[in-house]
């Protein structure tokens, strides 16, 4: 179904070089109860690429993101990082979740730490770091997002959009290889999703490989290598932004796309 490799060649609208293979999907499906929400998905993510899932609700998307580290399991098929199968639990798990970082639509900070501890707890935990290190590291990734001032805060003194920025700095402090993207900015306040979406872009510009579910069709356009739409949990179409949206190929992303570029 998809047609893979379009895109990834010369990288996308920034001219970023795309790499090896490092996420591989192959064959994957996957149910909840009788529906079908992942159907025979093969997708291909190389190092460096940023690819942007998007399609109507219920299409699978999430699932897909999910997949991908494992947070939720498939029933057949392949998921393999930089060739290996993903491991089934254990420390090998753990490490996985490490190389591919995930930021939720629902921030997952913990809100009895302060936002430094946020960044550091699982570098220490996970990553081994000693504590100086990790809160060196932390401090300059909270710079990075803009919210250097705010480390020794909870995070409900922030708002959203600075809690989705702590998430993000919190994946980055693990040093990994890819980072997932689960509709990072669905839940918060229309002011405040451009600055969490330039904090991605200036990612994707710097050579981040990413996986991005979204509904925000100017960061397709403008950070994406690849657009994969989805419907009934299978990819339908898999391109590049400025061909996808000049000019869809299938019924079912002409459709979606007619009713969500109006608003």
């Amino acid at each position: 179904m998809t047609e893979e490799g379009q895109g990834s060649a010369a990288g996308g609208p920034v001219g970023r070089p795309v790499g090896e293979p490092l996420i591989e999907l192959r064959g994957v499906n996957k149910h909840f109860g009788q529906l079908h929400v992942l159907q025979d998905i093969d997708l291909t993510v190389g190092r460096g690429e940023v690819v942007v899932v998007i399609g109507p609700s219920g299409s699978g998307k999430s699932t897909l993101c999910r997949a991908i580290n494992r947070l939720e399991t498939v029933e057949s098929g392949t998921i393999l990082i930089e060739g290996q199968p993903l491991p089934a639990e254990g420390k090998g798990l753990a490490k996985l979740r490490a190389e591919v970082g995930m930021v939720f639509q629902s921030f997952n900070l913990f809100a009895h730490k302060t936002v430094l501890q946020n960044v550091t707890l699982a570098q220490v935990k996970v990553r081994k770091r000693g504590k100086a290190e990790a809160e060196a590291r932390g401090r300059r990734l909270l710079d990075r997002v803009g919210l250097a001032a705010h480390a020794a805060k909870y995070p409900a003194q922030l708002s959203g959009g600075q809690q989705q920025r702590v998430a993000i700095a919190r994946a980055l402090a693990m040093d990994p290889k890819a980072l997932l993207f689960d509709e990072p900015t669905s839940a918060l306040d229309p002011e405040m999703i451009n600055e969490v979406l330039e904090v991605m872009r200036a990612l994707a510009a710097e050579g981040m490989t990413m996986v991005v579910v979204t509904h925000e069709m100017g960061f397709a356009r403008s950070a994406a290598n690849r657009v994969v739409f989805m419907a009934d949990g299978r990819i339908v179409e898999d391109r590049v932004p400025e061909e996808f949206f000049a000019d869809p190929r299938s019924e079912r992303a002409r459709d979606f796309l007619s009713k969500i570029l109006k608003h």
